[in-house]
């Protein structure tokens, strides 16, 4: 099962299955649609930690989605600030004063090994997975 969405660039459409998101062109997609919202990734362990749970959004670090191969079991901090020089991932730069970021980073894991999408645009309601919003800020 698939959930297709418009995102970015004139015409362009993500395709979102459990294992992959690929990007086609608007000519090979005739509608859109969210059949399963079950296929979306998932942080396994957001119940456990409330950072992904903070009302707001970071500052926009990029127009487009970041491909991470992840893997199961392991942990993950994704930055949510914006500020870190290792996006998409936290290298702990909200720490430092001159940023007064209040923002905590989501702390994740993934339930099998594969190519994931993380957001860069940090505007996402599926932190930390892409799920097209930046389509929305350009």
């Amino acid at each position: 099962m698939n959930v297709n969405f418009m995102c970015g660039l004139r015409s362009t459409f993500w395709s979102i299955s459990r294992r992959k998101i690929d990007c086609v062109a608007s000519s090979q997609v005739s509608y859109i649609s969210a059949r399963n919202s079950s296929d979306i990734p998932k942080n396994t362990i957001a119940h456990i930690y409330s950072a992904s749970s903070q009302p707001e959004n970071g500052r926009i670090y990029d127009y487009k989605p970041f491909r991470m191969r992840l893997y199961p079991k392991k942990d993950y901090h994704w930055c949510l600030c914006g500020y870190s020089k290792s996006q998409p991932l936290c290298d702990g730069t909200h720490k430092l004063p001159q940023y007064k970021c209040t923002l905590k980073p989501i702390k994740f894991q993934v339930e099998e090994e594969d190519d994931y999408y993380l957001c860069n645009c940090k505007q996402t309601k599926l932190r930390p997975f892409c799920d097209g919003t930046h389509k929305t800020l350009l």
